[in-house]
């Protein structure tokens, strides 16, 4: 078996559904795992944050979203006869979800208070449309696909807009459903989004469907995970700004775990944990070049050259603090990662001594608060508006921290950072000069 997952651009419209359908044709017994259609979450948060002060403004948001998903259900079906009960099911689950996401618009505006636990419940709204609309538009277009709802496989922590799943109980809920996961049936599931133990929906995080695939696949010992995007795999950076970027062919999971973590938009950082446990190969692949290998993710890793690629993230605080009182090193490291961890905020970048230490930081909600805590640690100098650049599959270090950093040798460098172990250079440069340094030793590294 293979889980196929379908990103929002394959969700886009009624045209790329019919490709995602002759996609699905080719292969046997699938399990597939849908995204929401293109746009949608975001416009989903969006009526989340305007419904606060402007509520009219929100529901407007949320009519959009219902006549946009009733266009693509109608154009689809159009094609097929006797369509007029899947049509009006469609039209039926659409007018249910339209309504309550109405009802938590009207609540966040009467408690004028957007809570992570009902942003994540207005959020999830996105996918439940997909994936059910689709099982029935598949069902028409002769598949066997079965709709499955997500909360009911997906079991997960209360940590809101980032929860983590149990694998245990998805394996163990998996294994009850076989019936439905067979030659005669191909289910549908909405990724991005599960269900805690007092039955409230939390969600995964950005690209969270990726990490829903990955989940279903360990469990079901599939043979391959597919992901299904616009690009033909993973680029050495990426193609939208760096037009002369290439695909890979090959990466380790650490490798592709590393550049979903610092930055690349193709894949959930944790994608490809429960996958590589298992030892499931995950394949990124296009739904507009579907005979293109794309790229693929295992235990495998190649040499191609001292870098696999480039990725990089904006909008970072570097944050130094230097101890005031005569300590031991670990005392004092233990005390300042223990403060970050308590305010949920992930380190990006590290270069420490005995008695200081500096550390990247992607902008969090918490990150004011965590700040101040730390001034009780000594002196703390915050320098904001960064951007991390970060060379993964680093095979040759004496080559880039010559080579490499000669070439921006014009551009200051605010933190560098380089595991050989890991094979990673981390540069800290203003986020004013991001682009044009990725450029440029992208441009020295592949061209």
């Amino acid at each position: 078996m293979r889980i196929l997952k379908f990103g929002g651009t394959s969700m886009g419209d009624a045209q790329t559904w019919k490709r995602v359908i002759e996609i699905i044709k080719t292969y046997d017994a699938p399990f597939v795992v849908v995204s929401a259609t293109a746009r949608t979450t975001r416009s989903l948060i969006k009526a989340a944050h305007k419904a606060i002060d402007h509520p009219q403004k929100a529901q407007i948001i949320a009519d959009d979203i219902a006549t946009r998903h009733n266009n693509i259900v109608e154009h689809f079906l159009a094609d097929y006869d006797d369509s007029t009960q899947t049509l009006n099911a469609c039209h039926n689950w659409i007018d249910i979800h339209t309504e309550e996401l109405k009802e938590h618009l009207a609540t966040i505006h009467n408690q004028q208070e957007l809570t992570e636990q009902l942003k994540d419940v207005v959020a999830s709204i996105g996918e439940r449309l997909s994936s059910y609309l689709f099982a029935e538009c598949g069902y028409a277009a002769g598949l066997y696909t079965t709709w499955l709802d997500a909360t009911q496989i997906v079991r997960t922590d209360s940590n809101f807009g980032k929860a983590s799943p149990s694998s245990e109980f998805i394996s163990d809920k998996i294994n009850s459903l076989q019936q439905k996961i067979s030659t005669d049936n191909i289910p549908v599931m909405g990724g991005y989004y599960g269900m805690d133990d007092n039955e409230n929906i939390t969600t995964l995080g950005f690209e969270g469907s990726d990490y829903s695939a990955s989940l279903v696949g360990a469990a079901l010992d599939a043979e391959a995970i597919e992901i299904w995007t616009d690009v033909s795999g993973i680029y050495t950076c990426d193609p939208r700004f760096v037009p002369d970027a290439k695909p890979i062919p090959q990466l380790s999971f650490q490798e592709a775990t590393e550049l979903a973590y610092f930055g690349a938009k193709v894949l959930h950082p944790s994608t490809t944990k429960p996958a590589s446990k298992k030892q499931i190969p995950v394949w990124v692949k296009n739904i507009f070049e579907p005979h293109e290998p794309g790229t693929c993710i295992s235990t495998e890793s190649t040499n191609g050259g001292p870098v696999k690629a480039i990725t990089y993230k904006e909008n970072c605080t570097i944050v130094t603090v230097t101890s005031s009182q005569t300590v031991m090193g670990y005392e004092f490291l233990a005390g300042v990662f223990d403060i970050l961890r308590w305010h949920h905020l992930p380190v990006d970048v590290v270069t420490t001594t005995e008695a200081s230490v500096s550390i990247g930081i992607e902008n969090g909600a918490n990150l004011d608060d965590a700040i101040e805590q730390l001034r009780g640690y000594g002196s703390v100098d915050v320098l904001n508006n960064q951007g991390i650049i970060s060379l993964v599959g680093c095979s040759n270090g004496t080559f880039l921290l010559t080579d490499i950093l000669s070439e921006i040798k014009s551009v200051p460098q605010n933190l560098i950072s380089y595991s050989e172990s890991k094979g990673n250079l981390n540069l800290v440069v203003d986020n004013n000069q991001v682009l044009t340094v990725v450029k440029t030793i992208h441009s020295k590294l592949f061209s």
